[in-house]
């Protein structure tokens, strides 16, 4: 009441200046400027009147329909306290009236905002040597996803649905490793590519990224982004950038980590993965971080012989608690099966071949659990399994499901052997940053859809950079009615593109 009290005290005292509520401009300097506004325009029309005091009281009040512009969130701090509530809709208030000199900084003037600048304007790729993909990238991928994995199920301690992209992954900390040096550097190299050192990951990413199996029906879009704080104390070589110019096609951008800053980043994201992960990030989580390198993959497939109306059909699916419930489940007699000790399951390609889609269900025989499978898995099983391929009639059926996954990856990447790269006093990313640096978080954010038409897939992984015809013999069945492991394969280089497992099909986790 006392609020509301002094809100309409104020209102009727700007009336009574002759304020009607939408055009009483305060100065002429309000009008002179397109590009800049002054503390308390919330709406941004070069006058600080009513009409902004207005909005802002609606918006204080969580008015769902009182829409601020990030711009009008900046200027809505009008008493330069740090935070905007109701105290700068008096503040405004008292300003319209005369009864306050000054709204927002009292030394300095509104500073502009500051915008995104793409820095490839300045940085041309030039024409670096690719190294074909063979069998010692091939084992170094299939090791650095076996680890991953494992790690990943570990902190999986809900046992929801989780998916993951190890080359997503491995893409971006490859670009990071580009400005790293001493042990950060051979911790780093040693997780991701294993005797590999990191001038030969690059030329194997430029083979891999540029030869990737795509069609119209099937294909896998990478890109590749770096993000960099506008601020004096940040100097990053020319030489790394130019580096990950030249082997991931990375776009470069200097912005100034604000608001719009975030705008950007996040649309970018969601225009690489195809709207699959609208967002990334919903604030920077300290005025240390000053480095983004982001990889993003969509990919989308159409199955290369698509499920009819007569093979999807209702059954029912037993999940991780057991509690047995119908779901749509997909059924077709396929020609490609695997099985080890463990496991057994299938394989199904999609349109003209270039990618698959493995399914592997632990055996019930041997008591195997999916966390059980994957804490025996080792690169060697992993790459045997998938690539030990028995031609033989296999009957299938799998659930249809949708969901998305996201993880911070710092834990596990630590366990896999690079701690010092997440030491602010260990690491070494001088040719990252020349004032050195240290990586805070790695973010991980997936989605995935499969149904009887095929499958939508989408990753994005941000390194986040702080300052410092014969005789047919009888079938083999696989029935996906519990919980499944999966691997979306690239069959031209035989790596897995993304990992994950099904603990309940009904579990949809919608995008953020």
């Amino acid at each position: 009441m006392k609020y509301a009290r002094r809100f309409a005290a104020f209102f009727a005292s700007c009336l009574m200046l002759g304020s009607t509520g939408l055009s009483y401009a305060v100065s002429a300097e309000d009008t002179t400027q397109a590009d800049s506004y002054d503390y308390g325009d919330i709406n941004l029309d070069h006058s600080v009147d009513v009409s902004d005091a207005v909005l802002l009281a609606r918006y204080s009040a969580e008015d769902k329909t009182a829409n601020i512009s990030a711009r009008g969130k900046q200027l809505a701090d009008a008493n330069n306290d740090g935070e905007v509530t109701k105290d700068d809709t008096i503040a405004i208030l008292e300003y319209i009236a005369k009864k306050r000199p000054t709204l927002g900084p009292s030394v300095q003037p509104p500073q502009p905002v500051g915008k995104t600048v793409n820095l490839m304007q300045d940085i041309t790729a030039a024409d670096a040597e690719a190294k074909t993909v063979d069998e010692a990238f091939t084992d170094s991928q299939y090791a650095f996803a076996a680890g991953l994995f494992k790690e990943s199920d570990r902190s999986n301690e809900e046992r929801k649905n989780l998916l993951i992209s190890p080359l997503s992954v491995s893409v971006a900390l490859s670009m990071t490793a580009n400005g790293a040096k001493e042990q950060t550097l051979s911790e780093m190299e040693n997780v991701l590519g294993g005797d590999l050192k990191i001038a030969d990951l690059n030329a194997y990413y430029k083979d891999l990224l540029n030869t990737l199996p795509n069609n119209e029906k099937a294909a896998l879009y990478p890109a590749n982004s770096i993000w960099i704080k506008d601020a004096p104390q940040i100097s990053v070589p020319q030489e790394f950038l130019q580096t990950n110019a030249n082997y991931y096609g990375a776009d470069a951008f200097r912005a100034p980590f604000n608001q719009q800053t975030l705008d950007d980043i996040n649309g970018w994201v969601n225009e690489n993965t195809h709207e699959m992960i609208p967002n990334l990030l919903d604030k920077f989580p300290s005025d240390d971080v000053f480095m983004y390198l982001i990889n993003a993959l969509a990919f989308e497939a159409e199955w290369d012989t698509p499920y009819t109306t007569d093979e999807v059909f209702k059954s029912k699916f037993t999940p991780y608690d057991g509690n047995t419930f119908e779901t749509d489940m997909l059924s077709a007699k396929l020609g490609i099966y695997l099985e080890d000790e463990y496991a057994a399951g299938f394989v199904k390609y999609y349109k003209d071949c270039g990618y698959s889609f493995a399914a592997i269900l632990p055996k019930e025989s041997k008591s195997v659990t999916v966390a059980d499978y994957i804490g025996m898995m080792t690169q060697e099983s992993l790459q045997k399994l998938l690539n030990k391929r028995q031609q033989c009639p296999v009957i299938t059926t799998m659930p249809k499901f949708k969901f998305a996954y996201d993880t911070e990856l710092s834990g596990a990447l630590k366990n896999l052997g690079m701690p010092a790269a997440f030491d602010d006093k260990l690491s070494d990313f001088t040719g990252l940053n020349e004032g050195d640096a240290y990586i805070g978080r790695v973010l991980h954010k997936t989605f995935i859809q499969l149904d009887e038409n095929g499958t939508k897939a989408g990753a994005v992984t941000a390194v986040e950079m702080l300052e410092k015809s014969a005789v047919e013999p009888e079938p083999k069945r696989v029935d996906l009615n519990r919980p499944f492991i999966f691997v979306i394969m690239d069959e031209v280089h035989h790596i897995p593109v993304f990992m994950g497992y099904v603990m309940n099909p009904a579990e949809e986790t919608p995008a953020e």
